[in-house]
């Protein structure tokens, strides 16, 4: 048997804290780790690859005779570091000795030698180049295609832009004004329709949407048609790219798109009608509205303070359901163009009256064929959770964007991404999908006695674990075998 790896290398303490017994703190106990679930990541990582495929698209320009660590084993332990909540570089310098981060990294728990440090972790960071970080970009499309056992017929892209904030003096992070007032970055994400991500890529913080999707959408609508001929490709977006040089690509590449549209007063006269018949629809049915103006923003608050303070549960979701329920809808559908389009194209506006007045809300597309309704509320609405998959990815802690380097911040945003892919892989196998603060609470934090000996290495988690039967299910699911208990 494998002695523990544990000594007495802090003196024990004595705590006063019992009336009666004397209390012993010592530093001597058995090889555990708080991170059992990393094994079910691994299982994960060795069913798909995922993150063999990223190292094998980095460049290793060290000494191979005196390589403590190869880019795999550097990768992977970041990675792993990453989905167990730790981030940071600096985590590494205690997470080297875990003995499950080491087993899921490929090493031997107890006997096997130590990950990297700190230091060596971010030399992974700065040595990477341009041409590193778009062959790994590469990887996460070809990935995605690979995680396809039959081509789909069709794909929904949904493109959207997110504020990092950064309190450094790193490399192209400037200062937005607007609704953001900080420094940051603003990286792009490309997801598909059920919250695969593809993209995640990081620009300067003073670029528009338009100025890296454009590029980025050319190579990905290559890409999936190099695997996929017949695909149909749906993009999605919001206001924020509108943009002429986009839709005329789009227009002339096959690309069905749904895309918001900034408000202007050529569109307001357009849709009249659409506004005047939400107005009447409302009128007719609720009669005249209840919080209009100023006053009626007080009156508002004032309601919804009554809602929440009702005792009863059902009673108030139900006054909750009526209170937004006034509500009256109409569809405009027209053909606009603006000065600097190069042809007319389909708009749809969307006119809500309710309580506190007018809402409008307009989409271009080519989509033709489909009623004005159903492209707006089952195809442009379902866009909403492309803000939940990015709030997934940032649950990573993906905001630790401190390297002085723009390449490191985006190799460093990449491990995330591959974190979240990773996390995305193993919530497939699952019951129902968790946010990532959730999934690492549930399946990844767990505690583990680790044993080790000559032709075996065995993790104990308690009987007490509450997802016991789901993490044996997802397992399984993953490729692991049922063994008969000792």
């Amino acid at each position: 048997m494998k002695k523990s790896t544990a000594n007495q290398r802090i003196q024990q303490l004595g705590l006063d804290i019992l009336p009666k017994k004397a209390v012993v703190v010592s530093f001597d106990g058995e090889d555990v780790s708080a991170n059992g679930g990393l094994l079910l990541a691994a299982q994960a990582e060795k069913a798909t690859g995922l993150l063999k495929g990223a190292a094998e698209r980095l460049s290793d320009h060290r000494t191979q005779s005196l390589i403590k660590h190869n880019n795999f084993e550097q990768v992977a332990q970041r990675v792993y570091q990453i989905i167990a909540g730790f981030a940071a570089a600096d985590d590494s310098d205690f997470l080297r000795f875990d003995p499950v981060l080491k087993a899921a990294v490929g090493r031997n728990p107890l006997s096997g030698d130590d990950l990297a440090s700190q230091p060596t972790q971010s030399r992974l960071e700065n040595n990477r180049s341009f041409k590193e970080l778009y062959s790994l970009s590469k990887w996460l499309v070809e990935y995605y295609i690979e995680s396809h056992q039959k081509p789909p017929k069709k794909i929904v892209l949904d493109f959207d832009g997110s504020a990092i904030e950064t309190f450094g003096v790193q490399l192209n992070a400037f200062y937005r004004s607007g609704p953001y007032k900080k420094f940051m970055y603003f990286p792009l994400f490309v997801f598909d329709e059920n919250g695969a991500l593809l993209v995640a890529a990081l620009r300067p913080g003073d670029h528009g949407e338009v100025q890296l999707a454009l590029p980025v959408l050319k190579r990905l609508v290559k890409m999936l048609r190099k695997a996929w001929p017949k695909v149909e490709i749906v993009v999605r977006a919001d206001g924020a790219f509108t943009n002429n040089e986009l839709y005329k690509w789009l227009d002339n590449n096959s690309v069905k798109y749904t895309l918001g549209i900034k408000h202007n007063n050529a569109l307001l006269a357009k849709t009249r009608f659409c506004r005047a018949d939400a107005i009447t629809k409302f009128k007719r049915k609720y009669a005249q509205p209840e919080f209009l103006g100023k006053p009626g923003k007080k009156q508002k608050i004032k309601r919804m303070k009554e809602i929440r303070a009702i005792p009863r549960r059902t009673d108030r979701l139900e006054a909750e359901r009526q209170f937004n329920g006034r509500r009256a809808r109409a569809f405009g559908d027209l053909r606009y163009k603006a000065d600097s389009w190069d042809r007319v194209r389909r708009v749809i506006a969307r006119c809500d009256y309710t309580d506190s007045g007018l809402e409008v809300r307009y989409i271009v597309t080519n989509i033709e064929n489909v009623v004005a309704r159903l492209v707006y509320e089952n195809i442009y609405c379902k866009r909403a959770l492309c803000e939940m998959w990015i709030k997934n990815v940032k649950e990573t802690r993906c905001e630790r964007m401190s390297c002085s380097q723009f390449k490191a911040n985006a190799f460093r945003l990449l491990l995330h991404a591959l974190a979240y892919i990773l996390i995305y892989q193993v919530q497939q196998r699952l019951p129902e999908r968790t946010s990532i603060a959730q999934f690492q609470r549930n399946f990844i934090n767990i505690a583990v006695r680790v044993q080790e000996n000559r032709h075996t290495v065995h993790f104990r988690i308690s009987q007490s674990y509450h997802a016991a039967k789901t993490f044996r299910t997802c397992s399984k699911r993953l490729g692991a075998e049922s063994l008969i208990a000792a």
